[in-house]
């Protein structure tokens, strides 16, 4: 559980305990930043927003919502928002890279289950976050007896008395808590939105060796798909583009994997090497906490990257609004939070591990043991992900 920091010796406050509203500077506009900005400030607190990005644009592929974030979104008043913009997904399957089906979800673990646009669920977070201040990119966070300074990269400062880090993977409120390094995934993975659309409310990934294709149904005609490959980290992108490298290896796949990939503009398609963080010793320290990838970076393996975040921010309202004091609140926050990013770590890490598998005697393997696997099994592994309540 968090400690006092030794960098400080403040004993933080009661939270609110003048009565007037606690101001808190969240670090981060993405969905994690944008989630805790508006579960803070529905529980009464003074909210702004530092995102370094000069502008929010509609940036991003797409994002399947399970039951489970759905219902954190309800918690922020943005659920029906965030529905209307999306698809309803209704079948979900694993298959092989030519179609044939080796697993399916059932179908009752998929109600409630929204696959949308990014840039259209974060279009929604920003609108109910309110005070967000773009172009501040904050570089250094300080504590002192009663509260919190972010100075950012032109010396300007924001103080207030709590500081939500939520700038992602590579946190800069993360090194005033723990000293820790990201770890490479094993491979790099692709990202677009086509306008070839598939069957209504899919939600499929086909696996090859050491390769996988996803195709996700967002609504209004919109596919979002994803593809990975093994890779070394770092490496280039083929010198014909991305798009070309993609229909290349994946021509010989099932349909409509090659024609949604043709489409898709080659100027839209996003690659990053996937990285995550093992579990953290502590997510907080004094007046500092952390959300979002900032504390549990994790793989796309279950689908739960964003859900995460958005669960974060409202654990972390509600035990602030419950506590009289700052220190005991973050230290109920990550009880409650860490084991659960520990377990969608866990399960994250084994799915990747057996959708990456490289060689072909281990692929026949696999796909032989997952055909197999009993829906007793996995309901076991999923139900815990999506029936979560807060």
């Amino acid at each position: 559980m968090p400690a006092s920091p030794a960098s400080t010796s403040c004993a933080p406050r009661a939270v609110g305990q003048d009565d007037h509203p606690v101001r808190i500077i969240v670090v981060g506009g993405g969905i994690a930043g944008l989630s805790a900005a508006i579960a803070l400030r529905r529980a009464g607190n003074e909210v702004v927003v530092l995102e370094r990005a000069p502008r929010i644009d509609p940036v991003g592929a797409g994002i399947t919502l399970f039951a489970n974030a759905m219902r954190a979104l309800d918690r922020l008043g943005v659920r029906k928002a965030v529905a209307a913009r999306g698809a309803a997904a209704t079948g979900s399957a694993i298959l092989t890279w030519d179609g044939r089906e080796l697993t399916r979800v059932p179908s009752d673990l998929l109600e409630g289950t929204t696959a949308v646009h990014r840039a259209d669920l974060q279009g929604e977070l920003a609108a109910a976050a309110e005070e967000v201040r773009l172009g501040v990119e904050v570089t250094t966070v300080k504590q002192h007896d009663d509260g919190v300074v972010a100075v950012a990269a032109d010396g300007s400062e924001e103080r207030g008395e709590l500081l939500v880090g939520a700038d992602g993977l590579s946190s800069v409120v993360r090194r005033a808590i723990a000293d820790v390094s990201v770890r490479y995934a094993g491979y790099t993975a692709w990202r677009g939105v086509s306008p070839v659309p598939v069957e209504s409310g899919r939600v499929t990934e086909s696996w090859g060796v050491g390769e996988r294709f996803g195709l996700v149904d967002i609504g209004r005609a919109r596919t979002y798909w994803f593809a990975t490959k093994n890779a070394p980290e770092g490496a280039p992108d083929e010198p014909q583009g991305r798009r070309a490298e993609i229909v290349r290896r994946f021509s010989g796949w099932h349909g409509p994997i090659a024609e949604v990939a043709e489409a898709t503009d080659e100027h839209a398609i996003l690659r990053n090497d996937v990285y995550y963080l093992e579990p953290l010793a502590r997510w907080s320290a004094g007046r500092l906490v952390l959300v979002g990838d900032a504390a549990h970076a994790t793989t796309p393996g279950v689908g739960q990257g964003a859900a995460q975040a958005i669960e974060d921010a409202v654990a972390l309202a509600d035990r602030l609004a419950d506590s009289d004091e700052v220190r005991s609140a973050l230290a109920e926050y990550e009880a409650i939070r860490s084991p659960r990013a520990a377990l969608v770590l866990k399960m994250s890490r084994r799915a990747d591990k057996a959708a990456q598998l490289a060689s072909p005697l281990g692929w026949r393997l696999r796909n032989a043991l997952v055909r197999r696997l009993p829906e007793r099994a996995q309901r076991r592994q999923l139900e815990p992900l999506v029936r979560y309540e807060l």
